[in-house]
């Protein structure tokens, strides 16, 4: 039996057991629109307004669920839209399955419209990229994507489909799937037994280690094995941004994200008078180590590092051991060597946690002052506060870079599990609203946030549609301060106030939510956040929520640098 290309592909996916595909149509989509058609309620496509929200929402849908996210745009313009959350997905690690449609291979280099190099355009930003050119590779070319997304560091793979190619026939039997690359990670590996012996030695000989979860851990799906080897040991944990999630931050050996954005002062302190840590899946970046000062290049404290990817093992710091595996397995494996190692007695668990609450305690109580504020406009430790009090169990929170990105890293106590996201490769603006519906669609019982700049909402407020138009049960929380705050804070600090093309004009965003289909509404006192947001939780239905708020400038948030300058 024989099916056409587009029928393929769509089946490949149908494989996969992919449900959701974040895209919109153009002049070379229409034989790809035609089988997911065909394939009726199997596969829902989920119209976007813009290839750039299908590739966040594609981007938050992967990271909530654990299995690729798919998107797909037109050639030409949509291509060039697509490319944000790829790249986004791609440096966070994220199994993302990009499929673009493409002039017919018979008219290349004709000047036809939209004709470009997507393979060039797509190789810096993507894992893998190809362009299939027989339809009989299609099966083929969908498997090694899946496998190459999934397995060993996830990324995103991209996937070119002339237009010809589409329309031409071949075999149906080659239309199969590689199980484990259902669901990433795929085909995990573990670490040498040696290096995890060596690694159990130092942890058991360090009197002061400290534990930094970065994405990778969360990724792993890690907090079980984090968690009992922090108890085994009495081992504060901290995390990167994207590491939040990989211990529940009410336990009392969590210190919190650490680092320049959203750091708590406390957790800052305590890696620094540490004579070990342990990476897990993290990056070492510039700004979970305050630009490799926390820990200092160079200093005396042991370094060991977990990672699924050998390339990043030793790359920022010297290190004295590195596993190279699947950070759920190699923990496993760790925590096993520590309990057979230690032979009798029982670390000093109590002695570290009542440390931790003694230096946190200060740092709790400003933070409480301030969420208690009645000042309008209102504090943004009363907004995460509000959410704190207000959320079920059973939660997410998608936030845009910008303001909401450290008073949520620093002050919001997420539960284990992947249950804030925030894009912290390249913080694109424009991310939460689109993202919040990948989030919603990958986990629909859950009550899903998205924290929302003003400069966001102005990239992304055609998604407001989309979400109305599917019915999501959404809450949209924006801090409204008028400005592109972060920028407007680096030149409030760093180029003497000399504020230049970051003031915005008044407007009704409430009007516009309104006229998309949102309930919505403005607070105007701080004493009526609180009320409002659990009533949108009330109502499970889509919510707008706009909230005055002043630029970083003016309410310092948890930067490190900007602590430093404001004299904090």
């Amino acid at each position: 039996m024989t099916i056409t290309g587009n029928q393929a592909v769509v089946k490949m996916l149908q494989a996969y057991g992919v449900k959701h595909v974040f895209g919109l149509p153009g002049d070379t989509s229409m034989a790809l629109y035609e089988a997911f058609r065909e394939a009726g309620h199997e596969i829902t496509h989920i119209l976007t307004r813009d290839e750039r929200s299908a590739s966040f929402m594609a981007d938050v849908y992967a990271r909530v669920s654990h299995r690729p996210g798919v998107c797909e745009g037109p050639s030409g313009g949509g291509a060039t839209y697509i490319i944000p959350g790829v790249a986004e997905a791609n440096y966070s690690s994220t199994a993302l399955i990009v499929l673009t449609t493409d002039i017919p291979l018979r008219d290349e280099g004709r000047n036809v419209l939209t004709e470009m190099d997507q393979e060039s355009l797509f190789a810096g930003i993507t894992k893998w990229h190809t362009k299939v050119k027989r339809a009989d590779k299609i099966p083929e070319m969908m498997r090694r994507a899946f496998r190459i997304a999934t397995a060993g560091r996830p990324g995103a793979v991209h996937i070119a489909l002339p237009q010809d190619i589409l329309n031409e026939t071949l075999a149906e039997g080659d239309v199969y799937a590689d199980e484990p690359c259902r669901v990433y990670p795929s085909y995990r590996c573990r670490a040498d037994a040696s290096s995890v012996a060596r690694a159990a030695e130092l942890l058991l000989a360090a009197k002061r280690p400290v534990l930094i979860a970065g994405g990778g851990a969360v990724i792993s799906q890690a907090w079980t094995e984090i968690t009992a080897l922090a108890e085994s040991l009495a081992m504060p944990v901290a995390t990167s941004i994207n590491g939040k999630g990989s211990i529940a931050e009410d336990h009392t050996l969590s210190i919190g994200v650490v680092g320049g954005n959203g750091g708590r002062a406390y957790a800052n302190e305590m890696v620094r008078e540490a004579d070990l840590i342990l990476f897990v899946g993290c990056k070492t970046d510039s700004v979970t180590t305050m630009n490799w000062t926390l820990p200092p290049l160079g200093g005396s404290q042991t370094i060991v590092q977990i990672d699924v990817d050998p390339a990043e093992i030793g790359n920022s710091y010297k290190t004295a051991l590195g596993l190279v595996g699947d950070a759920k397995l190699v923990l496993g494996d760790l925590l096993q060597a520590v309990r057979e190692k230690r032979g009798g007695g029982w670390p000093q668990v109590f002695a570290r946690t009542s440390e931790i609450g003694t230096r946190s305690h200060d740092w709790w109580k400003e933070f409480v002052a301030q969420a208690r504020s009645p000042a309008v406009p209102v504090k943004s430790q009363r907004i995460i506060q509000a959410l704190q009090a207000a959320l079920p169990p059973d939660y997410l929170i998608v936030a845009d870079p910008g303001t909401m990105t450290p008073f949520t890293a620093a002050y919001f106590r997420s539960a284990a599990g992947r249950r804030v996201i925030i894009p912290r490769a390249f913080g694109g603006l424009g991310y939460a609203i689109p993202g919040v519906v990948g989030a919603q669609l990958a986990r629909p019982e859950a009550t899903a946030v998205g924290l929302v700049g003003d400069g966001s909402f102005a990239m992304a407020a055609g998604e407001i549609e989309t979400i109305h138009r599917l019915g999501l049960p959404v809450i949209l929380i924006q801090f409204n301060n008028g400005c592109f705050g972060w920028i407007k804070t680096l030149q409030h600090f760093q180029h003497n106030r000399h504020y230049y093309n970051v003031d915005f004009a008044d407007t009704d965003p409430v009007a516009v939510a309104r006229g998309f289909g949102l309930h919505a509404l403005r607070i105007e006192r701080a004493e009526d956040l609180e009320a409002a947001i659990q009533d949108a939780i009330a109502r499970r239905e889509a919510t707008f929520i706009d909230v005055p708020t002043a630029p970083e400038y003016i309410d310092v948030p948890p930067v490190a640098k900007w602590e430093e300058l404001a004299g904090k």
